[in-house]
C-alpha cells in the first residue's frame, strides 16, 4: 500500500475460547491505538454457524465505528484463525471445533453482511504464524534469525521462521509445520499440552474439584504453593522440552518463543523446560511473548505491509 496516513487495519484473533480485535495504524503498527481500542470477548466454538458469524460481524462493525470516530479509513480486515483452514479462500476446514462453520466461506459471508466491495482486502492467516510474525518484528524475538514460535491454549500451535520469513518445510520442521499431531506417549502432543490435557493431568494427580476449572485457576493455585498444581506445570515444562529438543536441534533454532493463554504461566514451567533444552548449540533465547494479547494482532496487520 502506498499512502498509509490515517489508514488502518481491523485485526482479529479467533481463539478457542475468545475473540480479540483491535485497530492497527498502518503508518505506525506499534502505535497506541492498538492498545486503546483492544477488545476481548468470550466465544463458544460449539455455537451454531449463525451465532459464530454474527459474533465476527458485530466485532468488525464495532471496529469500523471506532475507526470512523478516529477519522481513520479501514484498508483491510486481517483475521488469525486456527486450523485446519483454507487461508487463501477463507474457508474453514475445522471439524474438532467451530464445527458449525465447516466448509463455510467466511470471506464471502463477511463481504455480504458488512456490505463490502467484492475486492475489499480480507486476509486470513494461521494463528501461530501471526503470533510469530508479531513477536519477530515487534516483540521478544526481534534480532533472532532462526525462531520457533509455540502457542499454548485450547490446542498447541507451532511456526518456524528463518531470517524474517515463515517457512513450512525444511530441516527440523514437521509436516506442514505442525507439532500438535505428533505422536507422544500413546497419544498426540496436543493430548498432553493443550488446556484439556493439563486439566486432565491435574485431576489424575488427585487435584481438588472446582467449578469451571481452567489453567488460570491452576496458575493461581500454584502461585499460592499448591503442590499438585506446581507439579502439573513442572511436568508441562519437561514434556515441552522433551518434544521440542529434537526439533530445535535439527532446525538449529536460536530462539524459542511462547505465546497463548497457557504461556502466561511461563514462570512456573520455565525451569524444567530449560533443563531439557540446555546444551542445544546456538539456542540463546527461550522466552515468553512480550506483546501479550497483541502479538497475533500485530502479526495479522504486518501481512498487509510485507
Amino acid at each position: 500500500m502506498q499512502d498509509k496516513e490515517n489508514k488502518c487495519i481491523v485485526a482479529l484473533d479467533v481463539g478457542g475460547t475468545s475473540l480479540k480485535w483491535t485497530l492497527i495504524d498502518l503508518a505506525n503498527l506499534n502505535s497506541s491505538i492498538s492498545k486503546k481500542f483492544f477488545h476481548k470477548i468470550p466465544v463458544n466454538p460449539e455455537d451454531s454457524a449463525r451465532i459464530i458469524i454474527k459474533t465476527f460481524i458485530q466485532a468488525i462493525k464495532k471496529a469500523f465505528e471506532e475507526a470512523s470516530f478516529l477519522k481513520f479509513e479501514v484498508n483491510g480486515i486481517g483475521i488469525s484463525m486456527p486450523g485446519p483452514f483454507n487461508y487463501e479462500e477463507g474457508i474453514s476446514l475445522m471439524k474438532h471445533k467451530f464445527k458449525a462453520i465447516y466448509g463455510v466461506n467466511l470471506k464471502k459471508e463477511l463481504i455480504k453482511h458488512l456490505k463490502l466491495k467484492d475486492n475489499f482486502p480480507i486476509k486470513f492467516i494461521g494463528d501461530p504464524l501471526a503470533f510469530l510474525i508479531g513477536e519477530a518484528y515487534f516483540g521478544a524475538a526481534r534480532g533472532c534469525t532462526r525462531v520457533i514460535g509455540i502457542t499454548l491454549g485450547a490446542g498447541i500451535g507451532a511456526a518456524f521462521m528463518i531470517n524474517g520469513q515463515i517457512v513450512l518445510r525444511g530441516e527440523g520442521i514437521p509436516a506442514n509445520g505442525e507439532i500438535w499431531c505428533l505422536p507422544y506417549n500413546g497419544g498426540t502432543v496436543e493430548d498432553k499440552l493443550s488446556r484439556h490435557g493439563i486439566i486432565k493431568r491435574y485431576k489424575q494427580l488427585g487435584g481438588r474439584s472446582y467449578r469451571d476449572l481452567d489453567v488460570d485457576k491452576l496458575y493461581f493455585l500454584a502461585s499460592k504453593g499448591d503442590k499438585i498444581s506446581l507439579r502439573v506445570f513442572e511436568e508441562l515444562g519437561y514434556t515441552l522440552g522433551e518434544i521440542l529438543r529434537p526439533i530445535a536441534l535439527e532446525f538449529r533454532a536460536d530462539c524459542i518463543i511462547f505465546g497463548g493463554g497457557i504461556s502466561k504461566s511461563f514462570s512456573l514451567f520455565v525451569r524444567t523446560l530449560k533443563e531439557k533444552l540446555k546444551f542445544i548449540p546456538g539456542l540463546r533465547k527461550i522466552v515468553p511473548a512480550s506483546l501479550g494479547d497483541l502479538s497475533t494482532l500485530y502479526g495479522v496487520a504486518k501481512e498487509f505491509t510485507i
